[in-house]
């Protein structure tokens, strides 16, 4: 029990720590100009975020950030396994029917503010730059309806895919900024819903694909990690002047305590930060940790910049669903199954020896 309560401490000490990240968490297509925002994309940028490391305060902080980054997942991997630990996670887990959900609600509801307001997915994506985009418009009001209800929930999911085809048409690579979608309407089409849906009603229990079931919050994740990877990279890295507007359009070097004066270092670590949670959302590593943090920042983003909510709500949505499944197909499942294998063995060559 002492040790339980120590970790808990320590795992609450480290995760204060993670407030030293220096992150421009914004969603630059939701506060900057949807020209300039479009215009920046497609000519490249002289900015070299790395740069910013020439510095030896700069580094020093870099060094100090990743001390504390690599505290915190330590503390997690302890507390994990400790049986507050598990006690705390099993809890979680209990509620995993809920998760799929959960993401159906948020696609449901973005997709009606989407259509509302003539867009996508996002703001910077107009229907009005799409084909028949008034047909589009009545097809999202559609499709937000049977998701949300769980009716004819595959046919639903083919309406979504078609537009996100029609806005790979248009918009371009651009369009993997929003592959959680496509890998919740992936979900949606071969699996459909059958919990808290009129499908369930209708259908009964759902039977085929049964066996690949097991893949579905997989398919999810890692399309939600491929997805801020990429965003992090398109906008951060390759085109960092776009954050940089940001930063000085809201001042945020004023906050001292939280950001550096160098408005290149703090996309640097922003960048640093987003590639590094989309890659262990991914590979499953820390999972729950990560996406803690990330709701974090994401939640503080909202506030500040005053960003439209309405698109962030499928963040939410996976967020809470990836906090409430199990731990398949993941490094974070693969390094409890070792350390069980381990324990038993232990167990095993520790009888072996007491017969002897």
């Amino acid at each position: 029990m002492k040790n339980s309560k120590f970790f808990g401490i320590l795992f609450a000490a480290a995760a204060a720590g993670t407030a030293l990240l220096p992150k421009a968490n914004a969603h630059e297509a939701y506060v900057l100009n949807d020209t300039m925002f479009w215009s920046s994309l497609k000519t490249s940028d002289p900015v070299n975020i790395f740069s910013a490391l020439q510095s030896s305060s700069a580094l020093r902080l870099a060094i100090i950030v990743t001390v504390c980054v690599i505290a915190v997942f330590t503390a997690n991997y302890f507390f994990r396994r400790s049986k507050a630990g598990q006690k705390f996670h099993g809890t979680l887990e209990k509620a995993s029917k809920l998760g799929p959900v959960f993401i159906r609600a948020a696609v449901s509801i973005s997709f009606l503010f989407s259509a509302f307001s003539m867009s996508f997915l996002g703001p910077e994506l107009s229907l009005n730059n799409m084909f028949v985009p008034h047909l589009l418009q009545i097809l999202l009001i559609a499709a937000a309806v049977m998701i949300g209800l769980g009716f004819l929930t595959e046919i639903a999911a083919i309406i979504s895919l078609a537009i996100f085809t029609i806005g790979i048409s248009v918009y371009g690579l651009y369009m993997v900024t929003y592959l959680n979608y496509f890998a919740e309407f992936i979900v949606l089409l071969l699996f459909g819903t059958r919990e808290f849906s009129i499908d369930r009603f209708i259908f009964g229990p759902l039977k085929r694909f049964e066996f690949f079931r097991k893949y579905e919050t997989t398919i999810v994740r890692i399309g939600y990690g491929i997805a801020l990877i990429f965003a992090a990279v398109t906008i951060k890295l390759l085109h960092p002047s776009l954050t940089i507007d940001v930063i000085k359009n809201y001042d945020l070097t004023q906050f001292h305590w939280l950001f550096p004066s160098d408005p290149k270092l703090i996309v640097l670590g922003a960048f640093l930060a987003e590639t590094a949670i989309g890659l262990f959302i991914a590979l499953g590593f820390e999972t729950r940790l990560t996406v803690l943090i990330s709701l974090f920042y994401l939640t503080l983003s909202l506030i500040y910049f005053k960003e439209l909510v309405w698109p962030h709500l499928i963040l939410y949505g996976i967020s809470l669903n990836l906090l409430v499944q199990k731990e398949r197909f993941a490094i974070d499942s693969w390094l409890l199954k070792t350390r069980e294998k381990l324990r038993i063995s232990v167990l095993y060559f520790q009888r072996r020896i007491s017969f002897r």
